[in-house]
């Protein structure tokens, strides 16, 4: 009977046809790191309930992500609404499409760190063809926490005074129904990113 690729097989053919770079490091459990120029990328590949193969790539900062890795790593989610296969028999010539087509472009997603900066700075998801990151309302106030962090320090002034504005707005509307405060979520945000970077983040 004909065995499943495993997670980490699946992670070794995208290295095989450069959708990942030879010198990320592949763990058992399906997971791959790198980082190239200014940014870090950590990707998940598994079985969804259907039986599909599915990969979620974050992209993140590398100056910072290590110390902001309980808080994601300062980092944007990037998917497909469209890259999907069954979970492959084999590592064969699909698989090899899939990858280059899904996650080999999902890699050039995020430009640079003020790339990086204006999609944290979103309060929705920012498609770009059929790859998009996923930003959760929820998440807003945490998001813009972590632009401010970035805005300063590759000297931004125009995105951080945005940002700042931004943070003086109106409450935003949950999923839930509830309401929740912009500016008193990231200041409390700001004081647990401070922590963990050992510098003040003021807003």
């Amino acid at each position: 009977m004909a065995r499943n690729v495993t997670a980490p097989g699946v992670l070794r053919k995208a290295i095989e046809v450069g959708a990942v770079p030879a010198a990320a490091s592949v763990s058992r459990k399906g997971e791959a790191r790198w980082e190239a120029g200014d940014l870090s990328y950590r990707v998940w590949v598994w079985k969804d309930t259907t039986g599909a193969l599915t990969w979620d790539l974050h992209i993140g900062d590398a100056k910072f992500g290590a110390l902001m890795s309980e808080y994601g790593g300062l980092s944007v989610p990037v998917r497909s609404s469209q890259n999907s296969i069954p979970w492959p028999m084999t590592a064969d010539s699909l698989l090899a499409d899939f990858l280059q087509e899904g996650l080999g472009r999902a890699g050039q997603f995020v430009i640079d760190r003020a790339d990086l900066c204006a999609l944290l700075c979103s309060s929705e998801d920012v498609h770009r063809g059929d790859l998009y990151t996923w930003l959760p309302i929820a998440n807003y106030p945490a998001r813009l926490a972590q632009a401010l962090i970035l805005a300063r320090d590759i000297g931004e002034v125009d995105l951080e005074s945005q940002i700042l504005s931004t943070l003086q707005g109106d409450s935003i509307r949950l999923s839930n129904g509830r309401s929740l405060e912009i500016l008193k979520s990231a200041k409390s945000w700001a004081s647990k990113y401070s922590t963990a970077l050992g510098f003040d983040v003021p807003i």
